[in-house]
C-alpha cells in the first residue's frame, strides 16, 4: 500500500470510494398473496352475479325523471325562518349539547378504567373494555330505535341515543390517548407516594386534557349530524321535520330545511375545527 502525498492545507481524501449500493428489488408476491387476490376477485364476481348487478342499469336510470332533484332549484328557503323549523333545529342543538356534555363526563372514567394506568387489575379492565366495545358496536340509529321503543317517540329517545354514541366515541379516542402518554410524571408521582387516584388526577389527566377536550368537540359535531338521521325513526330534532316533508312529497320545503341544516352544520364544523386546532 503506497501513501499518497497531500499538500499542506489540502483536505484529506479517502483512499477508496465507498461502494455503490444496489437498489433493493421489490419482493415478489408469494403464493398466499396471489391466492388471496384470486379469491377476492372470484368472490366479487359471484356476488355481482348473485345480486344481478348491471352497470347498464345505472346508465339507464340517469335519464329518468327525478322529482327530488327537480325540486332542488325551487327549494323554499322560507323554511329557514319558519317557526317550526327553528324550533326543530333548537331541539337538535339542545340534544347535541346535552348528550355531548353528559356522555363525555361518563366517558372519561370509562377511558381511564380501560387502561392499565387506571385499572391495573386485569379482570376489571377487561369488563370495562367489553362494555365499551358493546356500546361502540351499536350504531346511533339502532340506539334511537331501541330508546323509541323504550321511552316512546320524542326528543328523549334522541338524547339518550346521542348520549350512548358520545360515550362510545370519546371513550375509545381517550383510551388510545392514555395508552400513549409519557410515563415520567407517573413514575414521579409513584415515587412521591401518591395513591392511584392522585396519580390519575395529577399525572394522567393533565396530559390528556387538551386531546380529551378536542374529542368532546368532535363528538358534538357528530351528534349534530347524527340528529338529522335519528329524526327518521321518531327521535325528534330536525330530522323529524325532514321526514315529515318527505312523507308529504313536499320536496321544495324539504330542500329548504335541508339547505338550512347544511349551512348551520358547516358553520359549526368550522368553529369546532378552529377550537380543536388550538387545543391539540
Amino acid at each position: 500500500m503506497t501513501d499518497t502525498a497531500i499538500a499542506p492545507g489540502e483536505p484529506a481524501r479517502p483512499a477508496t470510494l465507498p461502494a455503490r449500493h444496489a437498489r433493493p428489488r421489490k419482493p415478489r408476491p408469494g403464493l398466499f398473496g396471489i391466492g388471496l387476490g384470486v379469491a377476492a376477485v372470484t368472490i366479487t364476481v359471484l356476488a355481482v352475479r348473485a345480486t344481478e348487478f348491471s352497470v347498464a342499469d345505472i346508465f339507464d336510470t340517469i335519464g329518468n325523471k327525478n322529482p327530488v332533484l327537480e325540486a332542488l332549484p325551487h327549494a323554499e328557503l322560507s323554511q329557514i325562518f319558519s317557526p317550526r323549523s327553528r324550533a326543530a333545529f333548537m331541539d337538535t342543538l339542545r340534544m347535541a349539547v346535552l348528550a355531548s356534555i353528559a356522555g363525555s363526563i361518563v366517558a372519561l372514567p370509562f377511558a381511564l378504567l380501560s387502561t392499565r394506568f387506571g385499572a391495573p387489575w386485569l379482570p376489571l379492565r377487561g369488563v370495562v373494555r367489553l362494555v365499551s366495545g358493546i356500546v361502540r358496536a351499536v350504531p346511533e340509529i339502532l340506539w334511537a330505535m331501541l330508546f323509541v321503543a323504550g321511552v316512546s317517540i320524542g326528543k328523549l329517545a334522541g338524547l339518550l341515543a346521542l348520549f350512548m354514541f358520545t360515550i362510545a366515541v370519546v371513550t375509545k379516542l381517550t383510551a388510545d390517548t392514555i395508552d400513549g402518554i409519557d410515563t415520567g410524571p407517573l413514575e414521579a408521582a409513584d415515587a412521591a407516594g401518591a395513591g392511584r387516584t392522585q396519580m390519575l388526577r395529577t399525572a394522567v389527566i393533565p396530559q390528556i386534557l387538551p386531546a380529551y377536550s378536542s374529542f368532546v368537540l368532535y363528538a358534538f359535531e357528530l351528534n349534530i349530524r347524527g340528529s338529522a338521521v335519528l329524526g327518521f325513526v321518531g327521535a325528534g330534532g330536525i330530522g323529524e321535520r325532514i321526514q315529515f316533508f318527505q312523507g308529504q312529497n313536499d320536496w321544495e320545503r324539504m330542500w329548504g330545511i335541508t339547505v338550512m341544516f347544511i349551512a348551520v352544520v358547516f358553520v359549526i364544523d368550522r368553529i369546532s375545527t378552529l377550537l380543536r386546532r388550538r387545543l391539540v
